[in-house]
C-alpha cells in the first residue's frame, strides 16, 4: 500500500490554483493557495521547512535537523530604498545647516557609467533622506556615489543592496565631508563637471558681493551662511584642482 494518501491535484482554471496537502509520515506539506501571502510550515520529521510564498517580505528558516534552508522572497527590480546620510563641509554655522541637494548614482562595481541615476533630492538639516526608492535597481552589490550641487562627488564601493530599506552612511559616521567648490554648471554639466578648477572661480567671482543668497544664487553661497563673499572664495581655492570620485 502507497505510504502517500492523496495524490497532489493542481487545478488550471480561471480560480486560484489549490494545492492539497499531502499527508506522508515524511513529507506533510500544509495546503497553500497560489497568491496567499503567507505560507506554513511542513512539519515533516525530516524536512521541517518554514514555507515561504512569492510575495512575502520577510525571511525564515528550516528547523529541520537534516535541512537548515532559508526560504525567502526574490524581490523585483524597484524594491531597492535607501535613507541616506551626506554633510557638506564648510558650513557656517557647523550644526544645523547641513542640508544639501544631491544627486544619487549606482554603478556596476567597478564601473564608470553609472546604471542609474537619481536627482534631486534635498536632505535635512542634519543631513539625512530618508525613503528614495532606487527604481530599476535590484538587490545586489554595487558602486554607490552622491554628488552635493556645489560639490566633488563622493564614491562608496561594494555596496550590498538588499530588498527593503538600506542605510548608507557616506560620512563614516561624521569623519568625512563632501568637498565644497564645484559650483559652475552648464547645459554639459548640469551637476558641475567633478572637479574645482578657473571656470568655478571665475563663476564665484561673478556672484561676489550678492548679499541675499538664497534668491541669486544659493550654489554659489558654499557654506550657506547666507552671504556669497570672500570666505565662500576662501573654501573653493582650498580645493582647487581636487577631482571627485
Amino acid at each position: 500500500m502507497s505510504k502517500y494518501k492523496y495524490l497532489v491535484i493542481v487545478i488550471f482554471s480561471m480560480c486560484p490554483t489549490v494545492i492539497f496537502a499531502i499527508s506522508s509520515s515524511n513529507y506533510q506539506i500544509n495546503p497553500l493557495n497560489v497568491g496567499d501571502a503567507g505560507g506554513n510550515g511542513s512539519n515533516s520529521v525530516n524536512h521541517q521547512l518554514s514555507e515561504q510564498q512569492i510575495g512575502d517580505v520577510t525571511v525564515d528558516i528550516s528547523n529541520s535537523t537534516n535541512y537548515k534552508i532559508h526560504h525567502g522572497y526574490l524581490y523585483p527590480k524597484g524594491d531597492v530604498t535607501i535613507d541616506f546620510t551626506v554633510i557638506p563641509e564648510k558650513r557656517i554655522p557647523l550644526v544645523g545647516n547641513n542640508g544639501t541637494r544631491v544627486t544619487i548614482d549606482v554603478y556596476a562595481v567597478g564601473g564608470n557609467t553609472p546604471l542609474h541615476s537619481y536627482s534631486y533630492y534635498d536632505t535635512d538639516n542634519n543631513g539625512h533622506y530618508t525613503g528614495l526608492q532606487l527604481t530599476g535597481t535590484g538587490p545586489g552589490t554595487y558602486d554607490i556615489a552622491v554628488k552635493g550641487y556645489a560639490h566633488l562627488r563622493k564614491r562608496l564601493n561594494n555596496v550590498v543592496l538588499s530588498g527593503g530599506v538600506n542605510n548608507i552612511d557616506f560620512t563614516f559616521v561624521g569623519s568625512e565631508k563632501l568637498l565644497c567648490g564645484d559650483v559652475y554648471t552648464n547645459g554639459s554639466y548640469p551637476d558641475g563637471d567633478n572637479m574645482v578648477n578657473s571656470v568655478d572661480v571665475t563663476y564665484l567671482t561673478s556672484k561676489w558681493a550678492v548679499n541675499d543668497a538664497g534668491v541669486s544664487d544659493e550654489r554659489a553661497d558654499v557654506d550657506e551662511n547666507g552671504q556669497i563673499n570672500s570666505l565662500d572664495m576662501t573654501k573653493t581655492v582650498n580645493n582647487y584642482a581636487v577631482v571627485g570620485d
